[in-house]
């Protein structure tokens, strides 16, 4: 309570901004009920506090939270490019200087921005949210459920321009989110104008099996978290409808035969009836229907026995 009406007094010292915020994050994470809405932030509400951070040089890592809000560039050749999340542990500032140590352990969840893009950035501010429930049931027009925890990354520049950003992104799935069955995971950022997750300007996860976890990178800042949805299972078995299908298919392929068959002989056994041009196209238009059925015939049970073997594996 104490830190939301911190927050919500308009003050404009980015030191107490970022200590409420990570107190307003220990707090809502161990709160054993639910909190009065008039005392819990929104999405928008985390997402803004953390860009009015600015002009401070802050750390502050709980069992919650990790945040920062530094400029990146800390002197003597060091530049600050994230922070990282280790469950039970806490949260370090990823620099030039333990990048590679940081990103071979096997830590809960990571973003490191490119150097490159910190180019013309006064302060690099970053929220990582170890177990997000606020985040956990924003988008209700899909089945995309969240998989670990969430990571708010926002930079301020001293100029307009800037330079194109590159963002490696590093979740472990966490236990409680952990889904069941065959799943797809996606690498996706909330996006507050349409209230959904989104997967533009990210690429698709690869799996690190040595540090058991998921890697992606995207193009853009905002609040990222690696997503599950149940992948879309192939039928083993013909449904009746293709079985019908199938079978009248197969009849209508026998009479034409019949039909093509009873006009060559009835030529064969009654020469004097001649061959005339216009029996051409009957015949024709027979025998192409059969050739397109018989195709489509073997391409459903192509389809078909595909789909079961992909099933079997």
């Amino acid at each position: 309570v104490s830190a939301v009406n911190v927050l919500r007094s308009n003050t404009t010292n980015s030191t107490v901004i970022a200590d409420a915020l990570s107190l307003y994050i220990s707090s809502s994470t161990n709160s054993n009920g639910s909190l009065n809405s008039t005392y819990t932030l929104t999405v928008n509400d985390i997402d803004d506090y953390v860009t009015s951070i600015n002009n401070v040089n802050f750390t502050r890592s709980t069992n919650e939270s990790m945040l920062i809000a530094v400029p990146p560039n800390q002197g003597d050749g060091v530049f600050v490019l994230g922070a990282s999340f280790t469950r039970g542990i806490g949260g370090t500032v990823v620099s030039t200087n333990n990048s590679e140590q940081i990103t071979n352990t096997e830590l809960s969840t990571a973003a490191l921005i490119s150097n490159q893009s910190l180019t013309g950035v006064t302060s690099l501010n970053m929220l990582i949210i170890d177990k997000p429930t606020k985040y956990e049931n924003l988008d209700n027009s899909t089945e995309k459920k969240l998989a670990s925890s969430v990571v708010v990354v926002v930079v301020n520049r001293n100029n307009v321009s800037s330079n194109q950003i590159n963002i490696s992104l590093f979740f472990q799935i966490l236990n409680e989110y952990r889904p069941s069955g065959d799943v797809e995971y996606i690498c996706s950022f909330y996006e507050t104008s349409d209230l959904k997750w989104n997967e533009s300007g990210c690429t698709a996860p690869q799996y690190n099996a040595v540090f058991n976890r998921y890697e992606c990178n995207c193009n853009h800042l905002t609040s990222f978290a690696l997503l599950w949805l149940p992948r879309v299972q192939l039928t083993r078995d013909l449904r009746p409808v293709d079985i019908a299908s199938l079978v009248f298919q197969s009849i209508s392929i026998v009479c034409f035969i019949i039909i093509i068959i009873n006009a060559i002989v009835m030529r064969v056994r009654r020469p004097i009836m001649g061959f005339r041009a216009y029996d051409i196209l009957p015949l024709i238009s027979s025998a192409s229907t059969t050739i397109l059925f018989a195709f489509y015939i073997a391409l459903s049970m192509t389809v078909y026995t595909k789909t079961t073997s992909e099933n079997e594996n």
